[in-house]
C-alpha cells in the first residue's frame, strides 16, 4: 500500500523551511565565511529560493546570527545550566571551563566563524545596533548563570554580574582560540584556574 504523503500545517512547513535554511547557512559560512558568503549560495544549497530565504530571514546577519545561536550559543548555555550543583563553586567553575572548551573543539568551525563576525562587525559599524542588542542578551543570561552560581555558593562577586559577565566571555573566547591555534602549550584546565582567580575563588572553595 502506497503511504500517503505528510501532510504539515503551515507552522510545521515554516519551521522545516527554516531548518534547512539553518542547515545550509551553517555550511556555506564554514566554507566562504560570513563576508564572502551570499544568501544566493545559502539557497542553492539548501535548495530553495531566494524568497524562501527573505520570508524567514530579514538579512545574511540576521540568519548568521541564528546560525551561531542553534548551534553554539545556546547549546553552551543548556550545558551551563546543566552543571552539577553539588560541588563546590570552583569545581563548577572548573567543569564549566572544560565544557566551553570541549564545545569550542567540537563546533570549531563555527566557534571560528563568530570571531570572525565580531571582527566583521567592528569594521563595519553600521552592523554595529543589531549585534549589540543580542550581545547584551547573551551577556545578560550569562550574568544570570553567574550570580545564580554565587548565590547558591554564599560569595560575593568582586564585580558586578554584568561586568563579571564581560570578562567570563572575553576570557574564554580568548583562551579557547590559543588552545585551537596552540593546543599543545595550552593546559586543559588553564581557563578554569583563571575562572578561580577572577572570582578570587582559593583552591577547594
Amino acid at each position: 500500500m502506497t503511504q500517503a504523503p505528510e501532510r504539515l500545517t503551515r507552522e510545521e512547513k515554516k519551521a522545516r523551511t527554516r531548518a534547512q535554511l539553518v542547515d545550509a547557512a551553517a555550511t556555506v559560512f564554514a566554507r566562504r565565511g560570513f563576508a564572502a558568503a551570499s544568501l544566493d549560495e545559502v539557497a542553492d544549497e539548501a535548495g530553495l529560493t531566494k524568497g524562501a530565504v527573505y520570508s524567514n530571514f530579514d538579512s545574511k546577519e540576521e540568519l548568521f546570527q541564528a546560525v551561531i545561536d542553534e548551534r553554539l550559543n545556546e547549546p553552551m548555555l543548556r550545558l551551563a545550566e546543566d552543571l552539577d550543583t553539588t560541588g563546590t563553586f570552583a569545581e563548577r567553575a572548573m567543569e564549566g571551563a572544560r565544557m566551553f572548551v570541549d564545545m569550542a573543539q567540537q563546533e570549531r568551525g563555527l566557534f571560528l566563524l563568530a570571531l570572525e563576525h565580531n571582527i566583521y562587525v567592528a569594521r563595519h559599524p553600521e552592523h554595529a545596533a543589531a549585534y549589540s542588542a543580542r550581545y547584551r542578551e547573551q551577556l545578560a543570561m550569562v550574568a544570570d548563570l553567574i550570580t545564580e552560581q554565587s548565590k547558591k555558593s554564599g560569595l560575593s562577586l568582586p564585580l558586578p554580574a554584568d561586568e563579571m559577565a564581560m570578562a567570563v566571555e572575553a576570557l574564554s573566547q580568548g583562551m579557547a582560540l590559543q588552545r585551537l591555534a596552540d593546543p599543545d602549550h595550552v593546559p586543559d584546565d588553564l581557563l578554569g584556574r583563571v575562572y578561580a582567580l577572577l572570582f578570587q575563588l582559593p583552591p577547594g572553595s
